[in-house]
């Protein structure tokens, strides 16, 4: 006899809510002409208030809006990339957004910007030189990320010298620093960067995790 199973719906892309995201970014362009009407340095001290009170504005709801629409980001991609990649794009909209809303509210009262970029970039470059390896661990994390060489869930053993001999686990978290296995000695945490340059072999699901006793691997 024909039994009618449910079919299973694949679940449908969020939709982007966007009204406050609207309703902000207007408040802050309505912040940013007042603020260009203004004349935060010669002019009367009416003008310098209003240039400076709308540029704290534009940037109280630039900002508002750059979050707004980062959570917004995440939400409706979550369910199509994962929560990993997800928190990844809502990152990059924060930075970007708050890059840019910074910048422009500095050009509103006429804050000369080509001095601080280039002290921001020597002051990056100094942190970028002392935190290489930590930098080099989320690059290698985003790239993992993206071309999925493994998966949350998967046995994996990964070899390579640097580590001190293989490793066996399963894949617990894929984080921005560490990729976390879970194998026989408990939870171990291996650098991206380790993990990007190591051979990485799938085992199937019942593999007993690996051991250093031949006797328990004949």
């Amino acid at each position: 006899m024909d039994l009618d199973l449910p079919v299973p719906v694949p679940h449908a892309p969020a939709r982007p809510r966007l009204g406050r995201i609207i309703v902000l970014s207007v408040l802050a362009i309505g912040a940013a002409v007042v603020s260009w009407i203004g004349d935060p340095a010669t002019g009367p001290w009416w003008t310098r208030v209003l240039a400076w009170c709308g540029a704290v504005a534009f940037c109280v709801f630039g900002l508002g809006a750059t979050f707004r629409t980062a959570e917004e980001t995440r939400r409706v991609t979550l369910p199509v990339v994962g929560d990993s990649r997800a928190g990844l794009l809502r990152v990059a909209v924060v930075l970007a957004g708050g890059l840019v809303i910074i910048l422009l509210a500095l050009t509103l009262v006429r804050v000369p910007i080509g001095q601080l970029i280039l002290g921001g970039a020597i002051i990056g470059a100094l942190l970028g030189i002392a935190g290489q390896q930590s930098l080099a661990n989320v690059f290698a994390g985003v790239v993992m990320l993206y071309a999925r060489p493994f998966k949350i869930g998967d046995h994996v053993t990964v070899r390579s010298g640097p580590l001190g001999g293989p490793l066996e686990g399963v894949v617990q978290q894929i984080g921005v620093l560490y990729v976390e296995l879970d194998g026989k000695d408990g939870r171990v945490s291996v650098p991206n960067t380790q993990m990007q340059l190591a051979a990485v072999i799938h085992r199937a699901p019942d593999t007993e995790i690996y051991s250093d006793d031949p006797a328990e691997n004949a």
